[in-house]
């Protein structure tokens, strides 16, 4: 029987789902008049610990993490003596829906890379905050319609240090179709799990099936640990050669083999867009196996003499650099820095930030990154130790400089100001194919107010930056239109974020102010 209020403070529109230990409700906040989902444990299970147990678990988990691709939870409750959990409401299909009704039965290559890509960044987040998902699948993840992706059902989720394990007998907590190798074997789960799920929903969303479907839920479990998975590429040969090796390598029996972080996958997901026949995925994975330090522990000797030796290193390294500093000739610290010939152009396009540095590595310069191709400038910031990195492009057909970075704010040869964003500009021979139209409405809070809409992602090397795809300045004015057409190299379904004065501009909730676009023809 579906209530009419809950808890005296959500009045229930309609029964929206019921899983397997919970109904969920879609209903209005009778004080702040917000629709929510209010998914209650189902009175069946109020005297079963486990299931307690499992439904405070996903409260905790949903209460700790709040992220654009994660579900929220705004509180919990008890209504009668029945546990609920007050979620974000979500319109839209479950990814296994949106399988099941593409034509040809799986999506695009380019929608599957989109939705895996936010599947992953919500578990590189769920990760950082120490909690492992364990039942990641197409039915757990909510797709708008506007394409932004979000995960669910935390219910079985663990923190990292759990030690609680996930197969007892034949009972498999999670779905079966998509539970890594150890979870069948009863192992506790880990990052690497997560991942091995997510490479197995990718594998459906290419394909339109799972990988190993048994007779029964103990011979599907069974087929994790023993039966190697048909390459998606033969299923559907529109897969392109690095996205098959991608999959492959996620969908690994053995973790180490698999991606070590959420994030790695997602640079790499990234990647095959530009590079389709790429073997980087392939290749990356042949060198760490041969690296003993990624494949093997450390003998119990190896560890006893890191114990002994360590410490006895570290004082004598302590005490040459007491003697190099005390007892010799003080001297200016200096950095080779490449010389790049420059064109009159170049030259004065560089941009000198006088503010005085509030944070600068010992001994290092601002290096010239004018001249250098993306990925290499992005690799020299990074390693001076910016964090924050914006790229802009301009565009200029015949131009010996394409491809190259063109502008840097910081000056080479001072010293970097690393607590303030470095912005980069690239030179480009055309501007990309792929466009979107995008619209936020904001206030602009004073007179000569940066407004820049930008997507983040991440270099080659996984570096993460942010690429402007709007950039203006404004007067001050109260709800005024921000709206553009944008350009992309690749088509992608992008997360758009909106900042103004360098800062991201916030809703009423406080979360940032973000649209989904896809980019197409």
């Amino acid at each position: 029987m579906i209530p009419d209020i809950i808890d005296g403070k959500y009045r229930v529109i309609c029964e929206v789902g019921s899983g397997g230990m919970a109904h969920v409700y879609r209903a209005i906040n009778m004080s702040s008049r917000k629709v929510v989902a209010v998914k209650m444990l189902k009175e069946e299970y109020l005297n079963d610990q486990e299931f307690l147990r499992r439904f405070e678990r996903e409260a905790k988990a949903s209460l700790a993490l709040s992220h654009e691709n994660i579900v929220r939870a705004f509180g919990v409750g008890d209504d009668n003596g029945v546990p609920y959990i007050v979620l974000e409401y979500v319109e839209g299909k479950t990814l296994k829906e949106l399988i099941q009704e593409s034509p040809g039965g799986h999506l695009s290559i380019q929608q599957s890379i989109g939705i895996c890509s936010q599947i992953l960044d919500a578990l590189s987040y769920a990760h950082a905050h120490g909690i492992i998902h364990r039942d990641v699948k197409p039915q757990n993840v909510i797709v708008t319609s506007r394409g932004r992706a979000k995960l669910a059902d935390f219910g079985i989720a663990r923190e990292v240090t759990a030690s609680t394990v996930t197969f007892a007998g034949k009972n498999v907590i999670g779905s079966v179709h998509y539970i890594s190798p150890e979870q069948a074997k009863g192992l506790p789960a880990t990052q690497e799990s997560d991942i091995y799920s997510a490479g197995i929903s990718l594998y459906e969303m290419l394909t339109g099936t799972v990988p190993f479907i048994g007779d029964t839920t103990v011979a599907t479990a069974l087929m994790h640990l023993s039966a190697k998975p048909v390459p998606p590429r033969e299923l559907n040969p529109a897969v392109p050669p690095a996205l098959n090796d991608i999959v492959l390598r996620a969908i690994e029996k053995e973790p180490d083999m698999r991606y070590a972080s959420a994030k790695l996958m997602r640079s790499d997901l990234i990647r095959s867009l530009s590079h389709p026949n790429g073997t980087f995925a392939r290749d990356r994975e042949s060198k760490e196996a041969k690296t003993p330090g990624r494949r093997m522990s450390l003998s119990v000797y190896a560890w006893i003499s890191i114990s002994v030796f360590t410490p006895i290193l570290v004082i004598f390294l302590a005490y040459l650099g007491f003697v190099n500093h005390w007892c010799s000739p003080q001297e200016d610290v200096a950095v080779d820095v490449p010389v790049i010939e420059t064109t009159p152009q170049s030259t004065l396009a560089s941009v000198t930030v006088n503010a005085p540095p509030s944070a600068s590595p010992a001994g290092k310069r601002m290096p010239t990154v004018m001249g250098q191709r993306l990925d290499d400038a992005l690799r020299s910031l990074h390693d001076v130790g910016f964090t924050s990195i914006f790229v802009s492009t301009e565009y200029a057909e015949n131009d010996p400089r394409t491809g190259t970075i063109v502008q840097q704010s910081q000056q080479a040869n001072t010293v970097p100001n690393i607590e303030e964003p470095i912005y980069i500009t690239l030179l480009l021979e055309k501007r990309g194919k792929y466009k979107a139209d995008v619209a936020f409405m904001l206030d602009i809070p004073e007179n000569d107010s940066r407004v820049q809409i930008v997507y983040r992602t991440s270099s080659t090397d996984n570096i993460d930056y942010s690429v402007i795809l709007y950039d203006t300045v404004r007067t001050k004015e109260t709800m005024v239109s921000i709206s553009a057409t944008v350009y992309s190299n690749d088509p992608a379904t992008r997360t758009l974020y909106l900042l103004v004065n360098g800062e991201e501009a916030l809703t009423q909730d406080g979360t940032p102010r973000t649209t989904d676009v896809k980019f197409s023809e």
